[in-house]
């Protein structure tokens, strides 16, 4: 089957293409738009003389292809925040060494050895309305505890904007915050913040409330914390209690995927909810309301866990399977992730850029295209290894499509990772299950111990398991940076 046979692969590509275009070569935004409405005038003119002649329908292909592309130009072009004169780049001042801020906390970022981090949109500067993402850094203090997402807060700090490194070759992080749309990070100490009695109830509010409920009916029965902050990043998304050792392992082990809710994880809460809604009925009616509660149980799972690059595209990608499911039509992959893909972006072009978001959908479609290749040379006649075989080869098709990326991004390759997955995919359901039986309870504040024990013994066992295979450090392939 050729790949390139999928118009919507070819759109995708189109549009893809223009977002990269406009994020090197940076139109301005009225250029965006004039090539836009001039693409889209030719496409109407060969829509409408494409019966004519076979040379007409091919234009109206490439124009199709070529309006695709200013799409993915105007989109990323008419995302961009700082061409809003209130965007409060525009209020900077290089006398001013500290700012008066009023902000609103949206994320909690893993903390650094002498900072609180967080992402805050920022809505008020020197008190002259304002607007945009920064980060903002407390220096800790013993007094000041984590502040909940939606908290007001009124912050007099040093406000600086991203820096190029200085180094040849060193990560430009000011470039990955850019690509999130934060320009600028924001300093200050406790003693300068004030917290407000008003919050930002949003969804994002409502999530936070559940995840830190869960997580602390799971500290109050003793859950240990090493492991309780591996399943917390298996199930709720958040990472930032993960030791650097542990999140070493996972990596030098090839297994860091584990710790990012991906399509792991939201395939196996697709087949999860399918399997408890079997005993409904197979009419059209009942088809449809078990549809609207796997796709809403997807979304909802996408919430709670933080709605990351991943998240997202696995979440649109499975509730897109979802639909085929039920509809009793024949899935065709390629096309889902090509809408998958089309969707997120024309909202969130910026995630084209995230490394997760990248590696998710590269890793996708080198199962999806050469998995199926890697299968074929060998037919198992045993069911056993015919199951282990599959996860060689996907393992396999993946990691060949990861490859470059690894190298590119992270230095390293981890060559052990066929063993890797081999010993904890088996094992992953049982885990998943667990955890999310154990998560549901834990958000009623129900927590039954011989279950919560059972799940954290399966954590500590995969941990150590990861921790061995990690060991074999000659196996990993590392480039000088």
């Amino acid at each position: 089957m050729k790949v390139l046979q999928f118009p919507l692969l070819k759109i995708t590509g189109s549009f893809v293409l223009g977002i990269l275009c406009a994020h090197y070569a940076k139109p301005s935004f009225l250029l965006a738009l004039l090539c836009l409405l001039v693409g889209m005038a030719v496409l109407c003119f060969f829509f409408f003389t494409s019966k004519k002649n076979i040379f007409q329908k091919f234009s109206f292909g490439v124009a199709t292809l070529i309006v695709s592309f200013f799409i993915g130009v105007f989109t990323l072009v008419s995302n961009n925040q700082t061409l809003n004169a209130n965007h409060y780049l525009h209020q900077l001042s290089n006398s001013d060494k500290e700012y008066s801020s009023e902000v609103v906390v949206k994320e909690k970022l893993k903390n650094s050895n002498k900072n609180d981090r967080y992402v805050a949109f920022l809505f008020k500067l020197n008190h002259k309305e304002s607007f945009g993402k920064v980060i903002l850094n407390i220096r800790k203090d013993s007094i000041l505890q984590t502040i909940e997402i939606g908290t007001h807060l009124k912050v007099i700090g040093s406000l600086y904007v991203n820096r190029k490194p200085n180094n040849p070759n060193q990560f430009d992080y000011g470039n990955y915050l850019e690509n999130k749309q934060i320009y600028a990070q924001l300093y200050a100490n406790a003693s300068d913040i004030k917290i407000s009695t008003i919050s930002s109830k949003s969804v994002s509010y409502y999530a936070s409330k559940l995840r830190n409920k869960i997580i602390h009916n799971l500290e109050k029965n003793h859950f240990n914390k090493s492991e309780l902050s591996v399943v917390v990043a298996l199930l709720l998304g958040q990472q930032q209690d993960i030791s650097q050792e542990v999140v070493r392992d996972y990596q030098y082990a090839g297994a860091v995927h584990v710790l990012s809710v991906s399509g792991l994880h939201v395939g196996f809460i697709l087949l999860f909810i399918t399997f408890l809604l079997k005993p409904f009925p197979n009419t059209k009616r009942a088809s449809l309301i078990k549809l609207l509660i796997v796709i809403l149980s997807l979304w909802a799972f996408g919430i709670l866990a933080g709605l990351a690059p991943s998240v997202v595209r696995s979440v649109t990608m499975f509730s897109f399977v979802a639909i085929g499911m039920f509809l009793r039509r024949s899935i065709n992959i390629y096309n889902t992730l090509a809408v998958s893909a089309l969707i997120i972006l024309l909202f969130q072009p910026a995630f084209l850029f995230d490394v997760g978001f990248q590696l998710s959908y590269v890793a996708l479609f080198f199962i999806v295209w050469l998995q199926p290749l890697l299968s074929s040379i060998w037919t198992p006649k045993y069911k056993v290894t015919s199951y282990l075989w599959d996860i060689i080869t996907v393992s396999f098709a993946a990691q060949i499509g990861t490859f470059p990326m690894s190298i590119y991004y992270f230095h390293q390759f981890p060559g052990l990772f066929f063993i890797t997955n081999l010993v904890i995919l088996p094992g992953m359901s049982i885990i998943l299950a667990l955890g999310l039986v154990v998560m549901v309870l834990a958000a009623i504040d129900v927590v039954w111990l011989p279950l919560l024990k059972i799940l954290e013994w399966s954590i500590w066992l995969l941990n150590k398991i990861i921790g061995w295979v990690a060991s074999f450090e000659d196996f990993i392939l590392e480039t000088f940076r």
